[in-house]
């Protein structure tokens, strides 16, 4: 049971973020994750098979700059993805990507 002190604390901190980010009030509200842009999904997606089919024509025109340019796509592509979860697998909160 808290104290009347912390209860008042949690209620002041409360009011702050209400304040601040409504939406992540209403994300603590509903007990779930704050909503993304549906369009980061699609993005991050795209990106990985841009590097696909760079490393495929790459490798069946023997083009190592293709090779190259794919792998530098994927390392943007992999900064998307991890900057996009927005926590950790470990969290327990659902990965929304699939």
């Amino acid at each position: 049971m808290l104290s009347r002190r912390e209860r008042e604390e949690l209620e002041r901190i409360g009011g702050r973020i209400r304040d601040d980010d409504p939406e992540l009030a209403r994300a603590f509200g509903r007990g779930g994750p704050p909503r993304r842009w549906a369009g980061d999904r699609v993005l991050r997606r795209g990106l990985d098979m841009f590097a696909g089919v760079l490393i495929v024509l790459g490798l069946v025109t023997l083009n190592f700059g293709l090779v190259l340019l794919a792998a530098i796509v994927l390392i943007v592509a992999a900064f998307a993805h991890v900057q996009g979860r927005g926590g950790s697998p470990s969290s327990g909160a659902p990965d929304n990507d699939g």
